[in-house]
C-alpha cells in the first residue's frame, strides 16, 4: 500500500503500536474513548482497542429520565455488554442493528421483526466475516426486490493483511428471514488495504437510478501521488440500480478539488483528534445533493445531479480553536437548514508547556499509562532530565545485549526519552523503575514531526526479565522531534507541565443553508452534561447521530440516552423529550445509545451494550 508524502503529513494522529517502528492508521473508530473509560479499564486490566480502551467497568450511569417518551419493547442482542452494537435502521416491519469494530465479533447485521413493537424478535442476520465490522446499513426497494445495503470495514484487530472485508454488501431481503447475498462491491480494489466503508446512504437520483454514497475514510490520501493529487476520493458514488452488479458512478475528494486541495487539507487540522477525512455521507431528499461530514474540514455540500462529476458547492466555517470533529448531519426544511453533530469524545483539552519554549506544543498521552486527568491537579509537572534512547538490556526482538546508558538520573523527575529500537512500554517501565515521576518520549529523526499515540501493555507483556510484568503507574507522553530537541537543549533546570483542562463534550449545531455556498451558523444545542465538568468522568456525554423529521431532531448522546429537540425556531432550539433508560428490562446496563431513528410512529434506538429498544413519543 502506497503512503504518499501528503498522507504521512496529514494523518498526524495515526496510531503507532508499541514497537514505535512504523505508523499504522486504522481509520475511524467511532469510539469516544473517554477518560473515565481509560481509567476504569486501567483499573480492571481491560483490553486496548486502537489505542483507546473500552468502558466495560466503572460507573457510567446517567440519571434515568423519560420525557414524553414511552418504552414499548426491548431485545437484548448477542454479544451483550461488550459495546459491539452499532447503528440502527428501520424498513417496513423490520429493524436492523449493526456491529461495531471495537471487540469486533464480525457476526453480521441483525434483522429484527418489529411487527409487534412490544415483542421484537430477531429472525436472521447477514454473513459473518472475520475481523470485519458492519456499522451502517440501509434498506430500500429496487425494482421487484427489497434490498439491504451494508458498509463493511476491516476492524484492524488482526495483523494478517486482507482478513477484514472492506466494501458494500447488497442483500435481497424480500424474504427477511432468509437474506440472500446479491453482490459485494470491494473498495480495496481502488486503493489497496483501505479500512472500508464507514458510513453510507442510499438515494434515488432524479433520473431513476439508485445510488449508494459511500464514505471511505483516507482512501484519497492513500491513493494520491507525491503531490497529493490524482487519488480516488473518500466519497464513492456507486450505481446499485442493478443490485447484483454495482458499478462506480463517480468519486470526489478534497485533495483533487481545485477550490480546496492540499493547503485546505492540511490547514483545517485542529484539536486533539486532528484528521481530514470523510466520516459520513448523506443525500438530500431528492438525490441532487450530497452532504459530507469531513471531520476537521467541516460539513461540505456537493451537487451530484451528474454523479460522474460531483461539483463543490460550499463548506461550513469552523474556528481553529474548536475541536472540529464533523461527524454526521441531516437536512431540515428541504435543505434550507443543516443539523450537524460534532462528536468530541474528549472533554479535556491537553495543554503541554515548558520553560524551554514559548506557548504550548503538541503532546499525546500514551494509551497504556495512567491518564493525566486522574492525577492530582489533573497535571504532570516537574523537572525534565534527558536519558537518551532508554532501552533496557535484551528487549524482545532487538538483539540489544546491554542496556542503553542513561545520560542522566531521572529519579524524582520526568524522564525525556528518544523514540527508537524498543517498545514504548519497555522504555517507560525502565524509567519508572529508575524513579521517574513521568515520561516524555520524543520522535526520532526518522519520525520527525509525526504524532504518535503510543500503544503498549500494562502490566508489560513483551519485555526482558526485570521489565516484563511491570505495572505502569507513571504518566507517559509523546511529543514531536522539534519539541524534544527544545527540551534537550533548554537551559537547566528544564521544567515541563502537561495538564488536562476541561473544554466540554461535542454538541449539535444548526446552519442556515439558504445560500448553500455560504452556510451560516444559527445556533448550538448542548446536552445537560456537555459543559458539566463535575460529571466529565462519569460517562460519555457527546452527541453522536442526528435525525430530522419536520421540526424535530432526534439525536443520540451515548450515556445520556437520546434527546428530542424542537427546531421550529432554528436560532433557539429547545428540548422537548429525553429517554435515558426508564422502563428498561431488569438487569439492562446503563444506556449507551449509538443511534435513534424515527420509524413511522415508533422510535428505534440501538444500545451499544444491550441491543434494540423500541419506543414511542407522546404528548
Amino acid at each position: 500500500m502506497k503512503r504518499s508524502l501528503v498522507l504521512s503529513i496529514a494523518l498526524v494522529a495515526a496510531l503507532v503500536f508499541a514497537t514505535g517502528a512504523a505508523a499504522t492508521d486504522h481509520g475511524v473508530t467511532d469510539d469516544p474513548a473517554t477518560y473515565s473509560e481509560k481509567l476504569a479499564t486501567l483499573n480492571a486490566g481491560g483490553p486496548v482497542v486502537d489505542g483507546f480502551l473500552d468502558s466495560q467497568s466503572g460507573d457510567v450511569r446517567a440519571p434515568r429520565r423519560a420525557r414524553n417518551i414511552k418504552l414499548l419493547g426491548a431485545l437484548q442482542l448477542t454479544p451483550a455488554g461488550s459495546e459491539v452494537h452499532a447503528d440502527v435502521a428501520g424498513y417496513k416491519n423490520l429493524a436492523f442493528v449493526g456491529k461495531w469494530r471495537g471487540l469486533c465479533p464480525g457476526t453480521g447485521v441483525d434483522i429484527i421483526d418489529i411487527s409487534r413493537p412490544s415483542a421484537p424478535v430477531k429472525i436472521a442476520d447477514t454473513n459473518d466475516y472475520a475481523d470485519t465490522s458492519m456499522e451502517d446499513m440501509e434498506a430500500i426497494r429496487i425494482g421487484a426486490r427489497d434490498v439491504l445495503g451494508i458498509g463493511l470495514q476491516d476492524c484492524g484487530n488482526v495483523a494478517t493483511p486482507g482478513v477484514g472485508a472492506s466494501g458494500l454488501e447488497l442483500y435481497d431481503i424480500s424474504d427477511p428471514a432468509n437474506p440472500q447475498l446479491l453482490s459485494f462491491f470491494d473498495v480495496d480494489a481502488f486503493g489497496g488495504n483501505v479500512t472500508g466503508v464507514h458510513e453510507m446512504d442510499i438515494t434515488k437520483a432524479p433520473d431513476g437510478r439508485t445510488l449508494a454514497l459511500l464514505a471511505v475514510p483516507d482512501i484519497e490520501a492513500i491513493t494520491s501521488d507525491d503531490q497529493g493529487l490524482n487519488g480516488t476520493g473518500d466519497l464513492l458514488i456507486v450505481d446499485i440500480s442493478d443490485p447484483a452488479n454495482p458499478t462506480l458512478a463517480g468519486e470526489w475528494g478534497v485533495l483533487d478539488e481545485p477550490t480546496l486541495g492540499v493547503p485546505f487539507y492540511l490547514g483545517v487540522l485542529r484539536g486533539a483528534d486532528s484528521r481530514t477525512l470523510l466520516h459520513s455521507a448523506r443525500a438530500n431528499e431528492n438525490g441532487t445533493k450530497a452532504y459530507l461530514s469531513y471531520w476537521d474540514a467541516g460539513f461540505i455540500t456537493l451537487d451530484i445531479r451528474d454523479p460522474s462529476n460531483p461539483t463543490f458547492v460550499g463548506v461550513t466555517a469552523q474556528q481553529l480553536d474548536e475541536e472540529g470533529n464533523a461527524h454526521s448531519l441531516d437536512e431540515a426544511r428541504g435543505g434550507k437548514l443543516l443539523v450537524t453533530a460534532d462528536e468530541d469524545g474528549a472533554p479535556f483539552e491537553f495543554v503541554f508547556t515548558s520553560n524551554a519554549f514559548a506557548g504550548s506544543r503538541i503532546a499525546d498521552e500514551a494509551a497504556f499509562t495512567p491518564p493525566i486527568v486522574a492525577l492530582p491537579g489533573r497535571e504532570m509537572t516537574g523537572e525534565v532530565v534527558h536519558v537518551g534512547r532508554g532501552c533496557p538490556a535484551d528487549p524482545v526482538g532487538t538483539g540489544l545485549l546491554v542496556a542503553d546508558p542513561y545520560l542522566g538520573d531521572p529519579a524524582g523527575k520526568i524522564a525525556l526519552i528518544e523514540r527508537g529500537l524498543c517498545r514504548f512500554d519497555n522504555k517507560i517501565a525502565r524509567a519508572q523503575q529508575a524513579g521517574a515521576t513521568g515520561a516524555i518520549v520524543y520522535n526520532n529523526a526518522a519520525g520527525g514531526e509525526g504524532r504518535v499515540l503510543m500503544g503498549g501493555d500494562s502490566p508489560v507483556i513483551n519485555g526482558p526479565p526485570g521489565i516484563a510484568g511491570t505495572v505502569i503507574t507513571i504518566p507517559g507522553l509523546f511529543v514531536q522531534r522539534s519539541t524534544g530537541l527544545l527540551l534537550v537543549g533548554g537551559t537547566p533546570p528544564v521544567t515541563a507541565r502537561a495538564a488536562a483542562e476541561f473544554n466540554g463534550w461535542g454538541y449539535m449545531r444548526i446552519f442556515d443553508t439558504s445560500d448553500p455556498s455560504n452556510p451560516v451558523q444559527l445556533a448550538e444545542w448542548h446536552s445537560p452534561a456537555t459543559d458539566d465538568e463535575a460529571r466529565a468522568l462519569d460517562g460519555t456525554f457527546t452527541i453522536h447521530n442526528p435525525e430530522v423529521r419536520g421540526n424535530q431532531v432526534f439525536t443520540s448522546w451515548y450515556n445520556e440516552g437520546f434527546f428530542i429537540i424542537d427546531i421550529s425556531q432554528p436560532s433557539a432550539p429547545r428540548q422537548i423529550g429525553q429517554w435515558s433508560g426508564v422502563g428498561a428490562p431488569p438487569g439492562a446496563p446503563p444506556v449507551n445509545i449509538w443511534s435513534v431513528v424515527p420509524h413511522g410512529d415508533l422510535l428505534l434506538a440501538s444500545d451499544r451494550n444491550f441491543g434494540l429498544y423500541v419506543l414511542k413519543m407522546g404528548g
